[in-house]
């Protein structure tokens, strides 16, 4: 049975050199209040039954093979033409596809990838440094063997990070197997801890952003739209490119609100008109433009948005608005922005690279949406006769594979409404294999937009062990469908529970909904 993940951390590294004397220490003091349990697993001893024990308990499997190590002498048989490179490059994927197949086997777990690199190369010291494509082709045709099932590290791009020269303790090398120095091995297990948090969802949902300085050059109510500094060169173009980098972190998944002390239709008429404009009136979810204080208006965000503060980072040019949400909301993140350091401050954010492009569209729609849903309640004295009028239909079904990375997502970012069930998409894949497990998504629209895939529920025979609803949803009795459905299809004696510090109200409702079933904590199960 492979294994679920906890709370504390277990780790495995399959690898062909040692990391040590650095890496337990940065570990440790990068992963800060987590408890992580490391297992070093040569690469040609993971299929011993030892090694296999704590394959199955790992959280994460880091591979990390080192290509000088694995063929010492490759370069020279090449230029020998003992070998070809072709059939070295053959080698190499037969020989990692075989790992993988191994791992796969023993563990359910997240595994992360390094990329082979080839810098530790001397000869180009005397023939230049012409393209040597061997390395990158194994990793082309690597990275596509892997892309669906492992995170894939750039490891020549951390090297780039901290520079050739500084990537290499060739005393460690010649003494221990140990040919990385502490400068590197501190970026890669930063990576690793970034791929952690992605993988567990943790992230802020919000970035609720400034305007004058931020998304364009000069005072909008001073300068007029016509001179704001906003293009694709000179000094426009730092403002345009922050746009674009905030576009993407749109399509990633981020919410995107704007709190800034201007007039409404000044910031909106940039938005629709300013022809240089990256970022369009669509990709806001919330608009709080006025002359109130930033913190009030971050507030009204949290609200309208139906998220908490520590969902949301908060960037400005100003050190003293900065200051001020500082101490009036320590729940959020700051950033001040300055030109040439902002983009290091986003490391807050812990983003999946592939995000459904519908599913955002959906959610965006939902908030913009929202206005409109309050305009009909206000025309009702009766609150089931606002329920009727939204004319909501929900459609549940069995979940299918292309529906487990939002469900993963969903279980990962929801902490009001839920059961404080999270799920990677492998543990998803894993569950849904048992007879025994059924997997349900939930789907929503109402007379004003499709609101897409926003809860799933999980059975494991007669235990619910997964209650997860957007809160884009909550108020209109859908939890309560969600609940009916499972109870017309099977005979509920055990609901798993775990508080996650906002599901209280959840933990009442499956209460009230099951009343005969005994409440577990799914972690002691």
């Amino acid at each position: 049975m492979k294994r679920e993940s906890s709370d504390n951390v277990s780790i495995a590294i399959v690898s062909n050199i040692i990391f040590e004397p650095h890496f337990m220490p940065l570990l440790k003091s990068i992963f800060d209040n987590e408890e992580v349990d490391v297992h070093h697993i040569l690469n040609d001893e993971h299929v011993d039954d030892e090694y296999q024990k704590q394959l199955v308990g790992a959280d994460m499997i880091v591979v990390w093979l080192n290509f000088e190590q694995l063929f010492p002498n490759v370069l020279n048989r090449i230029d020998s033409q003992i070998t070809s490179e072709q059939k070295m490059l053959e080698e190499n994927i037969d020989l990692c596809n075989r790992l993988y197949t191994d791992l796969t086997v023993y563990s359910n777990a997240q595994i992360l990838w390094f990329s082979f690199e080839n810098y530790y190369i001397k000869s180009p010291i005397v023939i230049g440094y012409g393209y040597d494509a061997l390395i990158d082709k194994v990793n082309l045709k690597l990275g596509e063997l892997l892309s669906d099932k492992a995170t894939f590290i750039n490891l020549k791009r951390l090297i780039a990070e901290v520079g050739i020269s500084n990537a290499y303790d060739p005393r460690s090398k010649y003494r221990w197997n140990a040919p990385y120095s502490k400068s590197l091995i501190e970026v890669a297990i930063k990576e690793i801890h970034k791929q952690y948090l992605i993988q567990k969802g943790i992230t802020k949902k919000c970035l609720v952003l400034d305007c004058d300085n931020v998304l364009w050059g000069g005072i909008l109510s001073d300068d007029g739209i016509e001179n704001l500094k906003l293009s694709g060169s000179s000094f426009g173009r730092a403002y345009q490119d922050f746009q674009r980098f905030v576009l993407s972190l749109y399509n990633h998944g981020v919410i995107l609100a704007v709190c800034s002390k201007n007039d409404l239709s000044d910031v909106t008429t940039v938005f629709r008109e300013h022809s240089e404009m990256i970022l369009k009136e669509e990709h806001i979810a919330c608009f709080q433009v006025n002359w109130n204080n930033k913190p009030d208006n971050i507030m009204r965000i949290a609200e309208k948005l139906d998220i908490g503060l520590d969902s949301i980072a908060f960037v400005d040019d100003s050190p003293i608005e900065i200051e001020a949400v500082k101490a009036m909301l320590p729940e959020v993140t700051t950033i001040l922005y300055e030109r040439d350091t902002v983009y290091e401050q986003f490391s807050c954010l812990n983003l999946k690279n592939y995000v459904s492009r519908s599913d955002v569209e959906k959610r965006n729609g939902t908030y913009h949406t929202n206005q409109s849903r309050k305009t009909l309640q206000s025309q009702y004295d009766s609150y089931a006769d606002y329920i009727n009028a939204l004319e909501i239909k929900i459609d549940i079904h069995e979940a299918m594979p292309i529906e487990f990375n939002r469900i993963s997502e969903l279980t990962q970012r929801t902490n009001k409404c839920t059961n404080g069930r999270r799920y990677t998409v492998a543990e998803i894949k894993d569950r849904v294999a048992y007879e025994n497990v059924k997997l349900y998504s939930l789907f929503v629209s109402d007379r004003f937009s499709d609101l897409g895939l926003v809860g799933a529920l999980d059975v494991d025979g007669d235990i619910l062990t997964l209650f997860s609803l957007s809160c884009r949803v909550l108020g209109r009795e859908i939890e309560g469908m969600m609940l009916k459905f499972i109870a017309d299809k099977h005979e509920i004696t055990s609901v798993e529970f775990k508080p996650t510090g906002k599901n209280d109200d959840i933990k009442t409702l499956l209460a009230k909904a099951f009343p005969n079933a005994v409440l577990i904590n799914y972690e002691k199960c």
